[in-house]
């Protein structure tokens, strides 16, 4: 499941409600203090279950005894075993919650009092009820509600011993009756049933926090191990459930026996003795430690060396949740930047972006770093503020590049200290990030033809700049830099055939013919990727398809890898990467001047080097 947003009351600073949308890479950033740390830890408090909340984390105020934490997830489980061998689902059972947009999303909300277990609800857009929710009725209750409404009739025979059909006979039975939010505890009688069907589903949690001990148990040191035994533990989830089951099981055997016995000795004590198996396993209480070279404990060495390990821990996790599917995780990492060398924050941040964009993984950062916040997607950002000592947080989102989150970017940018790079010459506008890994990889080849040509990925004097997902860095460069003759050089795919008319051909002819030197391009095949050539595709993906100008290539290497079993299926938004990276990385100069018979690719490279030299000053 992904989540979607989050909301706050009543932790620590958050007197007052605060809710924020989350996506695959989401940073909260700010100053120290502001309450981006809160955040995290309330994130953390909402799943990991075994914990309680802290009496010094409610906030103080009077009128406040209770923390609520609310999450909203989509990609829930599409289907459900509420009742035996009765299957379902959420939205059948009205367990939905719907949005002003109209947006249908899994809305679980937590409720803590000082030193307790929270209480769980899921916040559901069902028929305002007398009797309440369906799902709360006993199986007694549910079907003398059903037959009060004349509903027994309508339900075929084998159906009339399951729930569920009886549920959904009665909300069709309502379905003109006023709708509205209706709280369902599912931790309790026979909903619980339904927690513990969403529960495996859920995502976990992982937070890497910031400070740490000088111990020899560091958090730092045991963190990468303990999260990946943490990890095992949730996808065997199934397992562990069918373990406690049995627990329960044999329990209740021997209290039978036991029974038998004890009747025999005193009858008066054998009267309601029942086993209580309450409570989860404790599965995490697993001890992992590291030793490094001359078998010196990993937490002894110096804190950038530990979190150099953390690096590398991030990038393999990458790389294996990009190659297999299962639960979600969510890492949460505080202040990344912290003891690290700027270089290895790059590769850090660059591990970040790559978690988050394999298909089951969500990536929440803090930070009051400039480098950091402006080498981070601009949509990315978060902005959390405290005007004064003891007020409410407040938390600014930056959802789209329009002129009205202009004034936000700006004000992120002045409260971190994020400066545009004056070396910029250059500023080349791409659609997307997959653009960006094209020109930054097709230039062995474009090099190959003409040796003069710049290389744009690594040249100072140029900023590769996506219109969607353009780093904050790059959108202060070119706010700035705009009133000071740098110029922009635009690179559209046509989308289309040669007679069509292309998506971007307004936007280009605009730009083309304003009282400027800025220039607008589109390619005069489909995309970028049909710059590719067959033969580089095979090499590197091992997959064989004919390239011609019109082609979906993304798609035909999509369906091409279904069909064999030498390669893993891909859908097209990991194709399109592996063809920018991989295949755009493979492509020699020969190749590409056959692909490529009127040069389109080397008159981009061309052109960008003559604006750098001829604004060379």
């Amino acid at each position: 499941m992904q989540l979607v947003t989050f909301e706050i009351m009543g932790f620590r600073g958050y007197r007052e409600l605060r809710k924020v949308s989350l996506q695959n890479l989401t940073t909260f950033v700010g100053k120290n203090d502001a309450g981006k740390s809160s955040l995290m830890d309330a994130l953390d408090l909402f799943f990991d279950d075994s914990k309680k909340l802290d009496k010094e984390d409610l906030c103080v105020d009077p009128n406040l005894n209770t923390v609520v934490l609310t999450a909203e997830f989509s990609d829930f489980p599409t289907e459900l075993v509420l009742d035996a061998a009765a299957a379902t689902d959420l939205n059948s059972e009205h367990l939905l919650f719907e949005k002003p947009d109209g947006q249908h999303v899994l809305r679980i909300v937590k409720e803590y009092k000082a030193g307790k277990a929270a209480e769980v609800f899921v916040d559901a857009t069902a028929p305002l009820l007398e009797q309440g929710h369906p799902i709360l009725l006993k199986q007694a209750d549910l079907r003398k509600l059903g037959r009060e409404l004349g509903l027994e009739e309508g339900l075929p025979t084998a159906d009339r011993g399951k729930n569920p059909p009886w549920r959904n006979a009665i909300f069709q039975h309502f379905a003109d009756a006023p709708h509205g939010t209706v709280k369902v505890p599912i931790t309790k009688d026979d909903a619980k049933k339904i927690w513990d069907q969403i529960r495996p589903h859920i995502p976990y949690f992982c937070l890497f926090k910031v400070d740490r001990a000088s111990s020899d148990q560091d958090g730092e040191a045991r963190d990468p191990l303990a999260m990946a035994a943490k990890i095992a533990i949730a996808e065997c989830e199934a397992e562990i459930t069918a373990i406690v089951e049995e627990v329960q099981t044999r329990a209740n055997e021997l209290v039978a026996r036991t029974l038998l016995k004890l009747q025999e000795m005193a009858p008066e004590l054998a009267v309601g003795l029942s086993p209580d198996v309450t409570g989860q396993p404790k599965w995490d209480s697993f001890k992992t430690a590291l030793k490094t070279e001359g078998n010196i404990p990993f937490n002894k060495r110096g804190s950038g060396t530990k979190r150099l390990v953390l690096l590398n821990f991030f990038r393999a996790e990458a790389e294996r949740r990009s190659e297999e599917d299962g639960r979600g995780v969510i890492y949460a990492f505080e202040e990344p930047e912290s003891s690290q060398h700027p270089q290895n924050q790059r590769l850090l941040l660059d591990s970040f972006k790559r978690l988050a964009e394999s298909n089951s993984a969500q990536v929440l950062l803090t930070t009051h770093s400039p480098f950091v916040a402006k080498n981070l997607p601009a949509v990315s950002l978060r902005l959390v503020t405290k005007d004064l000592q003891a007020a409410c947080p407040t938390i600014e989102e930056v959802s789209d590049e329009g002129d009205g989150e202009a004034e936000l970017l700006l004000k992120i940018a002045n409260e971190l200290g994020v400066l545009p790079d004056s070396r910029v010459r250059v500023l080349v506008m791409v659609e997307g990030p997959n653009d960006v890994n094209f020109f930054e990889n097709i230039f062995s080849a474009v090099s190959g033809i003409d040796p003069a040509v710049l290389d744009i990925s690594s040249s100072p004097h140029v900023a590769i700049v996506p219109m969607g997902g353009a780093v904050l860095q790059h959108w202060v460069t070119r706010q700035y830099l705009r009133g000071f003759g740098c110029k922009e050089y635009h690179i559209y795919d046509r989308d289309c055939g040669p007679e069509d008319a292309a998506k971007y051909q307004t936007y280009v002819d605009e730009v083309n013919s304003a009282e400027n030197e800025n220039t607008a391009r589109l390619t005069s095949k489909r995309e970028t990727e049909n710059y590719l050539h067959g033969d580089a595709i095979l090499n590197e993906l091992a997959i064989d398809i004919v390239v011609d100008d019109q082609t979906n290539v993304p798609l035909a290497v999509s369906d091409a890898s279904k069909l064999t079993q030498l390669v893993p299926d891909m859908g097209q938004s990991a194709v399109k990467k592996k063809l920018n990276i991989q295949v755009a990385a493979g492509m020699t100069a020969a190749l590409l001047a056959e692909r490529d018979v009127d040069g389109d690719v080397v008159g981009w490279f061309r052109d960008i080097t003559a604006i750098v030299q001829a604004n060379d000053n």
